[in-house]
């Protein structure tokens, strides 16, 4: 009987926990990305996450659930450590959401009180599990070489 290694066993789960961030990058996309309690004067941009931004995490998602599947599919880590690439483009895209967009727009109305909302923190969390996962998985990859 072939002795398995510890990094083969962890290859299921570790597209699992991809497929999981992707799911919970859909969830993030489907919930508020800002809350504000106050009316924000005419002219003064959305606060929310923009469409094309979340087309962007959406494509993530699908280059990730690919990348998943190959890993199952071909029994080799080698795909899911790219898994590592759309995890940070969704980081970053949430980052420059929370970073840029949200404090210029609380400039123009403070009163307003811009917060990140639940959907910014699901998105950040699952992109930030993502990139540790495809890490994960090409430290793997190198260690089998």
């Amino acid at each position: 009987m072939e002795e398995q290694r510890p990094w083969k066993r962890l290859r299921g789960p570790r597209a699992v926990i991809v497929a999981a961030a992707g799911l919970g990058i859909i969830a993030g996309l489907t919930l508020r990305t800002a809350d504000h309690s106050g009316l924000l004067p005419p002219g003064t941009p959305d606060p929310e996450l923009d469409l094309g931004l979340r087309l962007v995490c959406a494509a993530a998602v699908l280059v990730a659930g690919t990348l998943a599947y190959l890993t199952f599919a071909r029994e080799r880590d080698e795909p899911l450590a790219m898994a590592c690439l759309p995890g940070l483009v969704v980081t970053g895209v949430i980052l420059r959401h929370l970073v840029v967009t949200l404090p210029q727009v609380a400039r123009f109305e403070p009163a307003a009180r811009i917060a990140p909302g639940a959907g910014s923190w699901v998105l950040l969390t699952s992109g930030l599990v993502m990139t540790a996962t495809g890490l994960a998985a090409a430290f793997a990859v190198r260690r089998a070489a």
